[in-house]
């Protein structure tokens, strides 16, 4: 069955196929909370090499851009105006100026309507540069930005005394927006918090004896509201957001003097939990984005040319790993652009969790079969997807293409599903654009597409197939939906096969990846989605010693690049993890190295911190969402706010080095003591970098 909707222009042009299936062909059951039930606005992302003032479209609200000395970014994120419900996504949206600038536009996850600030108009950032001389009363010293979900703004260990925080904006981009003169909030979707506010709180909360009602603080300023569709991350025990802003700023005031708290100036950004719940990535590249404009802009509010490192510890498995996907080209244009014009800084990414999930696969040459082949092949090459039961989200899988020596029809794709009497088999030629349907009973189920994969320049421009599973459990929330009217067909689970077919006699320039996407529900959100795999018997679980194993064999399916999807840019350090007991890297710790084309420094990580204490003791204790209450979490997520402390440090020290030098003088220094002491393993470079951050202190002392 050929699919009808080819990316035309229906409204808004589709550069990505994950909104094609999530909004169109797949929109009953892409996203895990079901489709839009109530009204909304659509966020998204537009990029240009040619954006002008005054180009802005007028249907869509631009949040706060930072433009250091004035500079036009590149790419810029937008929430539509327009309340739409359904497949209405597209009605209204001008794009007249699209041929004529090129602007290329990304739709994003929804927003509850009630979190759209229609009458936004953004305040003038302060124009400052790194030859401002601007008097500030200000003590702060360096700015710490976290970008996460749950964060407890009114917990203990972000004050500087009691009933004074040190967050000076917080911004809950799913909040319902604050509208009206003296609201306090001026943000073009969700809710903003100023420290004037957190603190008139605070106050309003407390009791003489001090306590604090941190629940009932929460409640009555948004934060937990049980009425809403999505999880309450702060209405429980432990929050991820609130424990890598311990973890990057948090310190206790009976311990340390107030006047050294306030040169550590805090800014959050708490993601919508729809971008948090929805494991495609999909939404992630218009919130995250706003979000590191909305610190950077907020930091220069605070004072003139403080320094500011930003925390985002959310990865994703999918995306060409190469530095061109959209957010990665993003963050390296503003951050670059700050540090040049303004005041130094830097950003921290985890290097991901995902080392042993099987969720990479790396095809050369070599791996091509003749035998069987039909007249017009030249070899193919099997791809075992293995696709798990009671799986209530949709899976994907990215296979990338060389970016070099490569022609569109090169490759052809055929998928067989484990049954072909319910489903039958669809094969897919490399035309730009163009897709098939796997269908159940008249029920799209699943979608085979091929696109050009450019973010901004051409040539940044790299081919990709796409292949989108329908959840293999539909539950009953879903049976009728006003795009898809009836009961919604589950997929089959089970083993299906991805056949990539060599179409032509040229040798493979690069090796060509395949990659699938995260599927695991993350912390403390409903476990709907079950993680797909690559299941090749070639593939070695484990070791002579029964131990689950961590290197490479000649299989297909590869360790080696099993690394987030978001950290191969040309700016971020990225931070990998290791076991502080035995200095050995964490089993889940991935790492980046296949791609030739990757600049230096995004080929391994920078340096690994702690995320498990031992191999009975796992994760780092950091604090809860209540004040007082301390959690355990492990992961490289909470690996890279120590890197986030130390590079925080370093700016604040006025060391005349940049961070990254900073980070590797230090990292020497401990990589000396720890084989002074004698029991640690050897630093593995690819996997750890240039050394081991131990949270607190070396294991031992």
């Amino acid at each position: 069955m050929a699919d009808p909707y080819h990316w035309q222009d229906d409204g808004i042009k589709a550069v990505d196929p994950y909104e094609d299936w999530l909004l169109d062909t797949g929109a009953g059951y892409g996203f895990p909370f079901g489709p839009p039930n109530e009204t909304h606005c659509y966020s998204g992302t537009e990029a240009s090499e040619n954006f002008v003032a005054g180009d802005e479209n007028p249907d869509a609200i631009y949040p706060v851009l930072y433009r250091p000395d004035g500079e036009q970014p590149s790419f810029r994120p937008f929430v539509l105006r327009e309340s739409t419900v359904g497949r209405e996504r597209s009605s209204g949206f001008d794009h007249s100026n699209t041929e004529s600038s090129g602007i290329k536009r990304r739709i994003g996850i929804p927003l509850r309507a009630a979190s759209v600030n229609q009458s936004y108009v953004p305040e003038a950032t302060p124009q400052v540069s790194a030859n401002s001389s601007c008097a500030s009363s200000s003590p702060a010293k360096v700015v710490v930005g976290v970008i996460d979900d749950g964060i407890a703004i009114a917990n203990r260990r972000f004050q500087s005394a009691p009933g004074s925080t040190r967050i000076d904006f917080a911004w809950v981009q799913d909040g319902d927006a604050q509208l009206g003169a003296g609201s306090g909030s001026n943000v073009a979707f969700g809710r903003e918090y100023t420290k004037a506010g957190i603190d008139s709180a605070l106050a309003q909360y407390t009791d003489a004896l001090g306590a604090t009602n941190e629940a009932a603080l929460y409640r009555a300023l948004g934060l937990v509201d049980s009425r809403k569709v999505m999880p309450n991350s702060l209405d429980g025990k432990a929050a991820h957001g609130t424990h890598v802003l311990d973890l990057a700023a948090g310190a206790d005031y009976d311990n340390t003097s107030s006047s050294q708290l306030e040169e550590d100036r805090i800014i959050t950004v708490q993601v919508p939990a729809a971008v948090t719940w929805d494991t495609s990535g999909m939404g992630l590249d218009s919130f995250i984005l706003a979000g590191v404009h909305y610190i950077l802009d907020r930091a220069d509010r605070i004072a003139p040319n403080l320094p500011v490192v930003i925390n985002f510890s959310y990865g994703i498995f999918g995306g060409p790993h190469d530095g061109t996907s959209l957010l990665e080209k993003a963050i390296d244009e503003i951050v670059t652009a700050r540090n040049d014009r303004v005041a130094p800084t830097s950003v921290v990414l985890p290097s991901g969790n995902h080392h042993l999930e099987r969720s990479h696969a790396v095809i050369t040459d070599d791996d091509f079969k003749a035998d069987n082949c039909a007249d017009t092949d030249k070899g193919y090459c099997d791809l075992p997807w293995r696709v798990q039961p009671n799986d209530r989200t949709s899976s994907y899988l990215e296979i990338w293409m060389p970016k070099a020596g490569y022609d569109d029809g090169d490759i052809e794709i055929e998928v067989i599903p484990p049954t072909t009497e319910a489903i039958p088999a669809q094969k897919l030629t490399a035309v730009v654009n163009s897709a098939v349907v796997l269908t159940r009973g008249a029920k799209a189920i699943a979608r085979l597409s091929y696109d050009k994969h450019t973010p901004l320049s051409e040539e940044d421009a790299r081919g990709r197939f796409m292949l989108v599973l329908a959840p293999t459990e539909v539950p009953d929330v879903r049976a009728d939906t006003a795009l898809h009217p009836g009961p919604l067909k589950p997929v089959a689970n089970g083993l299906w096969t991805v056949r990539v077919i060599k179409k032509s006699d040229k040798a493979l320039s690069e090796p060509i990846h395949a990659r699938i996407q995260r599927d695991a529900s993350p912390f403390g959100y409903p476990a709907l989605g079950r993680q797909s795999y690559f299941d090749d018997r070639a593939y070695e679980l484990y070791d002579h010693q029964g131990k689950l194993q961590v290197h490479d064999n000649h299989s297909i399916v590869k360790r080696d690049g099993s690394s987030n999807g978001l950290a191969t840019g040309t700016t971020p350090i990225v931070v990998a993890s290791h076991v502080e007991a035995t200095g050995r890297a964490a089993i889940y710790s991935g790492y980046q190295t296949t791609e030739t084309a990757l600049p230096e420094q995004a080929k391994t990580p920078l340096v690994s911190a702690e995320s498990d204490r031992s191999p009975v003791f796992r994760g780092v204790r950091a604090s809860g969402v209540k004040s007082g209450v301390s959690v355990t979490l492990d992961g490289t997520s909470v690996a890279a706010p120590t890197i986030t402390r130390a590079v925080a440090a370093a700016y604040k020290a006025s060391i005349a080095t940049s961070p990254v030098d900073e980070l590797l003088a230090q990292a020497t220094a401990i990589e000396a003591l720890r084989q002074a002491k004698g029991y640690f393993a050897p630093l593995d470079p690819d996997r750890q970098g240039a050394g081991r951050f131990p949270k607190d202190g070396l294991y031992g002392c």
